[in-house]
């Protein structure tokens, strides 16, 4: 059983991460085409709006959909009860955010919020009328039809937002995405899935039982994400806050490219282990050693060519987010470690751990925005991020080793020779590239940029062979990817050979 829940889990990532690189395919294609067409201050707008609202859902976040992955004999009546809670809490949600929409107004002192969060009000009431059955996805490790829905909803999004924003040329193009997304996945909810839910109370107390942890991790896990837009919006205005979530986006892609869809498939794989401490160990290790492979080398990289990056992809109008994004970017390296840790406690049943070391998260982090947002804007809150990560890893590493079996060397192992290679890439990169110089030819920008990143994917390729070389060829994901290539490159030339 274990081999098979591991080939499944290692399938699933794989699909996970196809997934995450399709939408953030398309969303930096839209966030790409959104800085030329829209201001700092119109994503700043939305920000603070969505702020509140993110704030709303996280404190009714009891995530009915991993109490069912985690929970292996759930019945029909748990999957109704699930779906029956989330659109109560969504409508509840709805209600309290018209409620709090001019106060909201008042607190960051822009009248226009009013009007943006009534109308964003409507998305976590679509969210909650999703049809649960979806969750089968997952947790029977159908990653495939996982990543079909997930795909289709941000199509959605950007077929919708694109022509909106070249014709408003306003925030309004982003809520139009945003709702877009939520009413379009709620609709096709029914379509891919065949699970008719209905109103039923039965099994919520059951429900309730597991998820109220996870209530609690999600309200923490939003503060750790999200505390950056209350304390940026109310000291430095809209303007700035755009300047920090662009910043942010990008910055955090290792995390959300690599670390979330790998976590994603790990959780219900983890669920369906159980107590094999063995297979969760092997698992983990795999996961860990994956994602360091690639997730290191994405932030170091954009941390290397950050500086050309900005003016090239986003406009000289965003020039303020080179350090922001300098900053964060090494902060995501880092950062994306967190989530895999914490999805192991949570699929182990141990939701409580994973609050608590996220606790600490979000206390140094508060700290941290309080005393260096108001002089340092959003430089201030990138180096309140990095801090927080930085000085919590140890403890989330601690934690891990302590009540789940997992070594630090297995972490050590797993990120040495990455972050090594990386190092070497960003010294290559930052001795060839010279200072951007405003006003510079675009053609001539493209053209540094592009070598740039061709000349750091080169030195950390071939610095992770050296190191791995170097380390006597041991297993793990360099082996396994160069046996793909390998076998890649040698089916091809049996190809030719035959033609």
């Amino acid at each position: 059983m274990t081999i098979s829940v591991q080939s499944k889990m290692a399938r699933g990532a794989a699909w996970m991460i196809l997934f995450k690189w399709v939408e953030r395919g398309l969303g930096l294609l839209s966030t790409l085409i959104l800085v030329r067409l829209l201001s700092p201050a119109d994503f700043g707008m939305v920000a603070m709006a969505m702020s509140f609202i993110f704030m709303a859902e996280m404190f009714s976040a009891f995530a009915f959909d991993i109490a069912l992955i985690h929970n292996q004999s759930a019945t029909v009546e748990h999957y109704n009860s699930a779906w029956t809670a989330d659109i109560l809490l969504g409508a509840m949600i709805a209600v309290v955010m018209w409620a709090a929409a001019y106060p909201i107004s008042l607190f960051y002192e822009q009248p226009a919020l009013f009007a943006l969060v009534s109308v964003l009000a409507l998305g976590p009431l679509a969210t909650g009328m999703e049809n649960v059955g979806v969750v089968a996805f997952r947790k029977e490790l159908d990653f495939h039809k996982e990543f079909a829905f997930q795909v289709s909803r941000k199509i959605i999004s950007f077929i919708v937002v694109i022509p909106l924003a070249y014709y408003l040329r306003s925030y309004w193009a982003l809520v139009a995405g945003i709702l877009a997304s939520k009413v379009g996945a709620s609709a096709l909810s029914y379509w891919v899935h065949p699970f008719r839910p209905r109103i039923s109370f039965k099994e919520l107390g059951s429900l309730m039982q597991f998820s109220k942890w996870l209530l609690i991790n999600n309200i923490v896990n939003f503060l750790k994400e999200r505390s950056t837009d209350f304390f940026v919006g109310k000291m430095q205005g809209p303007g700035v806050l755009g300047v920090f979530n662009i910043s942010y986006e990008f910055a955090n892609l290792p995390t959300t490219e690599i670390g979330a869809p790998v976590n994603r498939a790990l959780l219900p794989g983890f669920a369906k282990l159980g107590d094999d401490s063995a297979g969760i160990n092997s698992s983990i290790k795999n996961a860990i050693g994956l994602v360091a492979l690639i997730a290191i080398p994405t932030g170091l990289g954009l941390f290397a060519v950050a500086p050309f990056f900005v003016p090239v992809a986003l406009g000289e109008k965003w020039l303020a987010s080179v350090p922001v994004m300098e900053i964060l970017s090494i902060n995501s390296s880092i950062l994306v470690f967190h989530g895999t840790i914490v999805t192991l406690f949570i699929a182990m049943g141990m939701p409580r751990k994973a609050t608590m070391i996220n606790l600490l998260f979000v206390c140094i982090l508060v700290a941290g925005l309080a005393v260096l947002v108001r002089d340092k804007g959003a430089v201030g809150a990138a180096w309140s991020m990095l801090i927080a990560c930085v000085a919590s890893t140890p403890v989330y590493l601690w934690q891990a080793r302590r009540h789940c079996g997992v070594p630090v060397s297995a972490f050590i192992a797993g990120v040495f020779r990455p972050a090594a290679a990386g190092a070497v890439m960003v010294l290559a990169v930052r001795a060839y590239m010279p200072d951007y110089i405003v006003g510079m030819p675009a053609s001539g920008a493209i053209v540094i940029l592009t070598a740039a990143i061709g000349l750091g994917v080169s030195a950390y390729a071939v610095s992770l062979a050296g190191l791995w070389t170097l380390a006597g060829l041991p297993e793990g994901p360099e082996k396994m990817i160069g046996s793909k290539i390998a076998w890649r490159i040698k089916a091809l030339l049996t190809k030719t050979t035959e033609d």
